[in-house]
């Protein structure tokens, strides 16, 4: 199963290169929305509630309307997370704020723990702080108390350069039987393929 991801940035649906450089502004979020959601579920990130800068809260819900998404981005608080919700979203993901406490107090199926990593660190606050903990310890520790995980090889996020398929391999034997959504350097239908026989089950594509 692919999940196409749009990334918002200043109202826009963009690329970035590794978390950090502007690599593609495709335009309205609502029209890539259009294109994508033929492939099912929509996975929409607010870059800018991520990084602390603002937010596109007006146009994640409108896309939250039209089509089945995934919303994650800046969710900080359990009152974020059940708004989204609320409005529509058929899952939340939570970064910065995916600890036991808080997604024990949230409905476990409806909850998508991302892990963001850079060589295995996981990092928070729009991929600007390193944690000090890994990738697999957490996945250890979340694995059963959340719905599914969103796992980014950061440093292979918009490089279309492939996938590290032994590094996804770890990852889903640390996950255990929660289901493990793999992003970053997820390129062509061989990708897929290779992540979808290790037991991946969904790849999160961006702008491909």
């Amino acid at each position: 199963m692919i999940i196409p991801s749009i990334d918002i940035m200043d109202a826009q649906a963009v690329q970035l290169v590794g978390g950090r450089d502007l690599a593609l502004e495709a335009g309205d979020p609502l029209d890539v929305g259009k294109r994508f959601a033929v492939a099912g579920d929509l996975a929409v990130i607010d870059l800018d509630a991520a990084l602390g800068r603002g937010s596109n809260s007006d146009v994640i819900a409108e896309l939250t309307r039209r089509y089945p998404c995934r919303v994650g981005g800046g969710i900080r608080t359990i009152e974020a997370a059940l708004d989204w919700l609320d409005q529509g979203a058929q899952r939340v993901i939570l970064g910065t704020m995916a600890t036991p406490e808080v997604l024990s107090r949230l409905p476990r199926e409806r909850v998508m723990a991302a892990l963001d990593g850079v060589d295995g660190e996981v990092v928070v606050e729009g991929w600007q702080r390193g944690t000090g903990a890994s990738v697999l310890d957490r996945l250890h520790e979340l694995r059963d108390v959340v719905g599914s995980f969103l796992v980014t090889f950061v440093e292979r996020e918009g490089r279309l350069g492939g996938i590290d398929l032994e590094a996804a391999r770890r990852v889903v034997e640390a996950a255990g039987d929660t289901p493990v959504t793999v992003a970053g350097g997820v390129t062509t239908g061989e990708d897929v393929a290779a992540l979808d026989r290790i037991g991946t089950g969904q790849q999160r594509l961006s702008h491909v």
